[in-house]
């Protein structure tokens, strides 16, 4: 069992002055065609690839516009972006579009862990590099992977504070005294691992900290598919676990309504995002004529930052608490092609393997939190990872760039870190 970890990130500096508006690449009919990116005093902007998983997620949308609105306009670069992928095949054949337009190397949001040592080989074949953008890749595919030089690595959550991300939430519900709890475990039931793991860590600190009484082990309910109530041995805590994603099946809208019908809530906890049902929780709210917590572990999207700025029924932000990413760290993984397609692998990797970085997440439990958060995140002036930041590890930019100095500035993102960088 995982213990528990504190962790908040944040990075503030001032970005360097904008080279131009480059835009974005089409591909064929299915991205709308841009205006094509000037020519930098430099030389041709160099050209990557972005593998979307969803266009329509908001998280997506949130990494998408940072390196649209922000890397682009700092550094010579032109992003393509792909349509929405479900699968390694269709990311491969994504890849071979983007190698056709120009692309030298690949950022993936998908990397879809049942093909990757085969995404690998048609990238070899392509020679594009590629890296897992914010993705967690087994010991398996690592090691099957990690001696190919057009892999470059991976930048994605440590599992522990993914864990943690779920304990720190359960925590801070119970100490408003919540007692009622919905946990929305969204893909949990159907592999998604960080789901999964989130959920076991609500599970497991109810059980600690409130005297839940567990079925089974909270590993093993963590992805139960089925609607499951727990309680505590006097009663007084009680617990409804919905599984199901809200926008694909629909199963997650329908479990959530079976719980709902079955009683008051005090608190809704979602391994996911919440906005697709929150009308579902202003329902239930004014049925019960009392406010329901709710905290989502998501991202720090445009979204959450609007939901923050409304009220609800009794005068409180829809959302109370978001633990997640943030947009700039995608960051460095721009980085890592950037050394890669300007042949400067060795900055990052050591000994020629593929590097495995690992970031955590911020948490915002009020609109200021959040607020300050999501600016340093999307600010144009200041910038969690802002373009100094990365230039000073891409080699091209500065000689001194190194494996070493790559690893410290992708895992300093806590706000001690930040402070220290920021006023020093």
């Amino acid at each position: 069992m995982w213990r528990s970890r504190r962790k908040e990130g944040i990075f503030n500096e001032k970005k360097i002055l904008s080279l131009t508006l480059s835009a974005v690449l089409a591909l064929g009919a299915t991205i709308p065609a841009r205006a094509a990116a000037e020519t930098y005093a430099d030389g041709e902007a160099h050209t990557i690839g972005v593998i979307v998983y969803d266009s329509d997620s908001s998280e997506m949308e949130m990494f998408s516009d940072y390196y649209r609105d922000y890397i682009q306009a700092g550094f010579p670069v032109k992003f393509i972006f792909s349509g929405k992928t479900t699968n390694a095949e269709e990311e491969i054949q994504y890849i071979d579009k983007m190698k056709e337009q120009g692309a030298e190397g690949i950022i993936s949001f998908g990397g879809y862990a049942d093909g990757l040592q085969d995404i690998i080989k048609e990238c070899e074949k392509d020679e594009v590099y590629y890296t897992l953008g914010s993705n967690t890749i087994s010991d398996e595919n690592y090691e099957a992977v990690k001696d190919n030089p057009w892999y470059m690595g991976s930048v994605d959550p440590d599992l522990e504070d993914v864990y943690q991300a779920g304990c720190d939430m359960t925590e801070y519900f119970l100490d408003k005294g919540a007692k009622n709890f919905v946990i929305m475990s969204g893909g949990a039931s159907s592999g998604n691992r960080l789901h999964q793991v989130r959920t076991w860590g609500m599970l497991n600190t109810l059980e600690e900290k409130a005297g839940l009484t567990l079925t089974e082990e909270a590993e093993t309910l963590s992805a139960t598919g089925e609607v499951t109530k727990l309680s505590s041995e006097d009663g007084s805590v009680q617990v409804t676990i919905c599984p199901g994603y809200t926008e694909l099946d629909g199963s997650g809208l329908d479990n959530l309504s079976t719980a709902f019908a079955d009683g008051n809530c005090d608190a809704l906890m979602s391994a996911f995002h919440v906005s697709t049902y929150l009308d579902k929780i202003a329902d239930k709210e004014k049925e019960q004529n009392s406010n329901i917590l709710v905290g989502s572990i998501d991202s720090f999207t445009d979204g959450n930052y609007e939901l923050f700025q409304k009220k609800d029924m009794f005068g409180n932000a829809p959302v109370d608490y978001v633990q997640g990413k943030y947009a700039s760290e995608a960051g460095p993984a721009f980085a890592m092609i950037y050394n890669a397609i300007t042949g400067n692998p060795d900055a990052v990797k050591e000994d020629g393997q593929a590097v495995r970085l690992y970031q955590g997440f911020w948490t915002a439990t009020n609109e200021k939190d959040y607020e300050e958060l999501y600016g340093y995140a999307t600010g144009i002036y200041e910038n969690a990872y802002s373009c100094e930041d990365l230039q000073g590890v891409i080699k091209v930019f500065d000689e001194s760039a190194t494996p070493e100095k790559f690893k410290e500035l992708t895992e300093s993102y806590t706000v001690e870190d930040a402070k220290e960088r920021i006023f020093d």
